[in-house]
């Protein structure tokens, strides 16, 4: 019923979507849970991802930008929007057309908002960013409260929130835990001098994944829930107080295999030179897939249950792994590079350490021409091509 093609693909499977979350929603204490789906939700589809979790009960979502936000809507998602990324004030009539929450990143794109938005004839909901220590977006301190003081004052604006961003929470020294905590309770003092004046606002939030795990406060109305939704750390160091179950896994089939004589260079660069008879297995994915280039030589595949140490440089397209080792292998047999084959197990945490990154890059980076195959109750409920 569903074709794809048999070349490389990224298998998404639900109920480890759902089994994250019910762990995250257990830690969330009062805070009502924000599903962050920016980047495809992590690589991981946000067209099927999105509608899932609102059918598991979540009313709230994240995204970077405007255009992520209108296909959220367009594929049916009724919950609430924020966009924690900057959008151009011309966008106002938009924002307020698909009912999309803007973050306001300073005063200054807070009051173009406005006059844009008094243009169209529209409101626009604005969620105002504070800066307390990540030196990203927003006004800090006094100015802070000034900025919200003015924007709630503003005729074509909505001020629905405020939102800080937590710098160092997914690292648990002393003094990573000292920073946290001055910048929630910084934080916390601006809402508070704002609010002292007769002012309300309906959200202030400011834990991320690793803030609510780590350092919850009951003070945030909002848990922004990212990483640790498709199952990865947000910090391969860190032990979290549950088991995470991965998402995504990546496939390939093996499209060669064959013998080589001692002495044979494999790849480009010849990087790899075989020291005896070897038999090496040509996998059709590579480098423009997602899968990095930076794992040549170092990383493995999973194969009949077995790991395969790639051999030589990963090209665009295709790499090579060793499979001397391992009874049997042949064309069409599948080799899984992110996932859980038998016994073993390679995760996008796994891979991120080898290649000198981190689990978000390399789930994010699984490029659009690899097919989502999107798994429920061990089945193929549909696949979302591309291109």
């Amino acid at each position: 019923m569903y074709n794809y093609l048999k070349r490389a693909w990224a298998e998404i499977d639900l109920n480890d979507l759902e089994k994250n979350l019910n762990e995250l929603l257990r830690v969330c204490g009062t805070s009502q849970p924000v599903a962050v789906v920016k980047a495809n939700a992590y690589g991981h589809d946000d067209r099927s991802i999105a509608p899932f979790l609102e059918r598991k009960g979540i009313s709230f979502f994240a995204v970077s930008n405007i255009k992520e936000a209108i296909t959220l809507r367009e594929c049916g998602v009724k919950g609430e929007i924020l966009i924690l990324g900057y959008t151009p004030p011309d966008e106002a009539e938009e924002l307020a057309k698909y009912d999309i929450i803007q973050a306001a990143v300073s005063l200054d794109h807070a009051l173009r908002l406005d006059d844009e938005a008094k243009k169209a004839g529209v409101r626009v909901k604005l969620h105002m960013a504070v800066d307390t220590g990540m030196g990203r977006i927003g006004e800090s301190g006094e100015k802070a409260v000034e900025a919200l003081v003015k924007v709630s004052s503003l005729e074509n604006i909505i001020l629905d929130g405020a939102f800080t961003h937590f710098a160092v929470a997914d690292t648990l020294s002393e003094d990573e835990i000292n920073y946290t905590s001055a910048q929630r309770e910084s934080f916390f003092k601006v809402i508070s001098s704002f609010e002292s004046k007769g002012k309300t606002l309906r959200h202030k939030h400011c834990l991320n994944s690793a803030g609510g795990i780590f350092h919850y406060d009951s003070r945030s109305t909002l848990v922004r829930n990212g990483i640790v939704l498709y199952g990865l750390k947000p910090d391969i160091s860190l032990e979290l107080p549950f088991r995470l179950h991965p998402v995504m896994s990546l496939k390939a089939v093996v499209s060669l295999v064959k013998e080589v004589p001692a002495g044979t260079y494999v790849s480009y660069g010849r990087t790899y030179r075989s020291e005896g008879t070897r038999k090496i297995a040509t996998i059709p994915i590579g480098y423009a897939d997602g899968y990095p280039r930076s794992l040549s030589g170092k990383g493995e595949v999973l194969i009949r249950g077995k790991r395969a140490p790639i051999t030589g440089r990963i090209c665009m397209d295709q790499l090579m792994c060793d499979v001397t080792d391992i009874e049997g292998v042949c064309v069409e047999d599948t080799a899984t590079l992110i996932g859980t084959d038998g016994n073993e197990t390679i995760t996008a945490d796994d891979i991120a350490v080898l290649s000198g990154t981190i689990g978000y890059e390399i789930v994010c980076g699984i490029s659009k021409r690899v097919p989502r195959v999107i798994i429920e109750n061990g089945e193929t409920v549909s696949v979302r091509e591309y291109y």
